[in-house]
C-alpha cells in the first residue's frame, strides 16, 4: 500500500491533535474537593444533612441551582409550598433559599420525604431532581415523552452527582484535619 505525500503531512498533525484528546493532562483537574475547601460553608450542612435525613452528600450538592464554579452563589429554589411545608415541619420560619445552611437543610429535607413518599432511592439523583421541580404529586404525573427538556435536566442532574461522588471519594486524604471529616459516610 503507497501512502501519499499529502497524508503524510497531515498524519503527524492528526496524531498530535488526537494525543490532546486522549493522551494525560499536564495540569490536574480541578476536584469539586478543591472548590469544596474554598467553599466550605456548604460541606458541613451537606454532612448534616446526610447524618439528619440520610441524604447523600453528592446528592445535596447536585441539586443545589447554578454551576460549580459558582458555589459561593449557589442556593435552591424550590417550590413555594414545599418551601412553605418544609419551614412549618421544621419550625425555622426565618429559613432563607440562599443561606447555606438553609438550602441544604431543605433539600435533606425534601429528599427524605421523596425516598418515603415517592420510594425515590438515594443514588435516583435525576427522579429526586425532578421531585424538587415538580413537587411530590407532580412527580407521579411527570410524562418524560412531554416534558423531553425537564426529562433532559434530569439526566444532567443525575450525571452530576455520580460526578460528586466519584470526586467525594478523593477528598479523603485532604479533609482529614478536619473536624467533621469523621462524620463523613463517604467511605
Amino acid at each position: 500500500m503507497m501512502i501519499s505525500k499529502k497524508a503524510l503531512l497531515v498524519l503527524p498533525i492528526l496524531v498530535f491533535l488526537l494525543s490532546g484528546c486522549f493522551g494525560a493532562s499536564t495540569q490536574p483537574a480541578l476536584l469539586i474537593c478543591d472548590e469544596l475547601d474554598d467553599n466550605d460553608e456548604w460541606v458541613e450542612p451537606a454532612v448534616l444533612a446526610e447524618q439528619k435525613y440520610g441524604t447523600p452528600i453528592s446528592l445535596s450538592l447536585a441539586l443545589l441551582e447554578l454551576p460549580l464554579s459558582d458555589l459561593d452563589k449557589k442556593h435552591v429554589r424550590p417550590r413555594s409550598a414545599d418551601w412553605e411545608e418544609y419551614r412549618i415541619r421544621s419550625e425555622r420560619w426565618d429559613a432563607s433559599p440562599q443561606i447555606p445552611d438553609d438550602a441544604v437543610d431543605f433539600i435533606g429535607w425534601f429528599t427524605q420525604q421523596s425516598v418515603k413518599r415517592n420510594h425515590i432511592g438515594w443514588q435516583d439523583a435525576g427522579e429526586h431532581y425532578l421531585a424538587l421541580r415538580l413537587g411530590h404529586g407532580g412527580y407521579h404525573r411527570f410524562e418524560a415523552d412531554k416534558y423531553p427538556e425537564l426529562a433532559q435536566q434530569a439526566k444532567g442532574i443525575q450525571l452530576r452527582a455520580q460526578r460528586w461522588s466519584n470526586e467525594l471519594q478523593a477528598c479523603k486524604g485532604q479533609w482529614q484535619g478536619e473536624s467533621w471529616f469523621n462524620k463523613l459516610k463517604l467511605w
